[in-house]
């Protein structure tokens, strides 16, 4: 016979973001979703100036339209559909 131990686990949950660039706070909706923005993650690898390290930023859509502006290429633009 298996006897279970009932334990009580703690998960992290998301409670806020803040833009890397300009520090403010990314604002929660009606229904307490947080409002559009980009997260972008990065492996280096190796011979890089960063080699091993992992680099995460979040950006509001105010300062990812800001960036993209300096974009020589601008990003490839598709519409969701549906």
């Amino acid at each position: 016979m298996k006897l279970f131990l009932q334990q009580n686990v703690t998960l992290p949950e998301l409670d806020a973001v803040h833009c890397n660039l300009c520090g403010k706070a990314v604002n929660k909706n009606v229904v307490g979703y947080l409002e559009d923005h980009i997260s972008l993650s990065k492996t280096w690898g190796y011979h890089s100036p960063y080699d091993g390290e992992e680099h995460a930023i979040d950006l509001c859509v105010s300062c990812y339209k800001d960036w993209i502006k300096q974009f020589e290429i601008p990003p490839l633009l598709t519409t969701q559909t549906a």
